[in-house]
């Protein structure tokens, strides 16, 4: 119940912003905080997304970017990746005994990016990106306790299950044109996974928000 309430929230929220965007009026140039700009392109940006996969605190990086139409509305791009050490231990029935092993969660995912700009011109305003695609996760199982186990040798890790998905992830920005070429972008997203088929964690475990933290370079 409360995670439906948290979706409800989080979307009600994204609807204002873009009515509010839609009713306010824009000034006739744009204003950044160290100048103004009177352009229009595309940008790339890496991007850092702080979140949690499996009830655990992850860090995802990767990056995004696209065709800006009209100074409003963005066509492109973007790609993900979980790069912190997400480990869990799983029972399960080993040659007749139960045993505890300790897994990893090996997950990247990408697609097609939709990004509405609210307010472009203005030194501070709001963007509404929704990224929509497909990735994957992997498990694989700790091998070997002795002491000269490497946590991040791969050849230590056995991978047992694996699972394409498709998801959405719909988000909310504060942008700041800190130059004619540079924005910062500071944001919160929702991912929301689906079609997944892993036998020792659910769908669920890979659904949550994410904050977000992007560098976006480009002709705005």
């Amino acid at each position: 119940m409360k995670n439906r309430m948290d979706k409800v929230l989080f979307m009600a929220v994204i609807v204002c912003f873009i009515t509010v965007g839609v009713r306010g009026q824009d000034s006739t140039e744009f204003h950044t905080i160290f100048g103004n700009v009177n352009s229009s392109g595309g940008y790339g940006a890496p991007e850092l997304k702080f979140s949690n996969v499996n009830i655990k605190n992850s860090l995802l990086m990767g990056g995004k970017g696209g065709w800006i139409i009209g100074h409003r509305f963005v066509l492109g791009g973007g790609g993900y990746g979980l790069v912190t050490n997400n480990t869990f231990p799983y029972t399960e029935n080993v040659g007749g005994v139960d045993s505890v092993r300790d897994y990893r969660i090996d997950m990247g995912y990408g697609g097609l990016l939709l990004e509405y700009i609210a307010f472009p011109k203005n030194a501070i305003h709001f963007t509404v990106p929704v990224l929509i695609g497909t990735g994957g996760a992997s498990l694989a199982y700790k091998i070997s306790d002795e002491p000269e186990y490497i946590e991040d040798d791969w050849t230590n890790w056995q991978y047992t299950e694996s699972s394409a998905f498709f998801f959405i992830e719909p988000g909310l920005g504060l942008e700041l044109n800190m130059t004619r070429f540079f924005r910062l972008d500071l944001g919160v997203s929702y991912r929301y996974i689906s079609g997944m088929n892993l036998k020792r964690l659910k769908e669920q475990d890979f659904n949550d928000f994410s904050l977000n933290l992007a560098l976006k370079f480009g002709k705005f």
